[in-house]
């Protein structure tokens, strides 16, 4: 059986439930019975509904990330390079996947000074 390309609302959640507990899309892509990862993205395109809980099931994707990273300090199991290098890859990605809560917080501190000459020449 090949990859089914027919979107329906049953299996588009399947594909958020897995979002939202962290998979990524490109490998839900790769399991039995998924679809392709253009065919997800033309549904996206398609389907306002599923873009929509898509989005939020990433968003929520990036929290399960969150705790997985917690899971990865406290693993005795783990080299420290090792754990090191899973964690700052997770945070990374959730940083810019979820800019909004883990993004790096930007401050702009601008101040200038504007002069202004009023020129009169042009009255005589």
């Amino acid at each position: 059986m090949g990859r089914p390309s027919k979107y329906s609302p049953k299996l588009a959640g399947q594909i958020c439930e897995r979002l939202s507990n962290g998979e990524t899309m490109r490998s839900i892509c790769k399991l039995k019975g998924m679809p392709s990862f253009p065919t997800i993205y033309a549904w996206e395109k398609k389907h306002e509904d599923f873009l929509a809980l898509s989005a939020r099931a990433r968003e929520i994707g990036t929290h399960a990330l969150a705790e997985e990273c917690l899971d990865i300090s406290d693993d005795l199991a783990l080299d420290p390079q090792d754990k090191r290098i899973r964690i700052d890859t997770r945070i990374r990605l959730i940083g810019k996947w979820n800019a909004k809560r883990y993004g790096d917080k930007i401050e702009h501190d601008v101040k200038a000074a504007v002069k202004v000459e009023l020129v009169r020449d042009w009255v005589k």
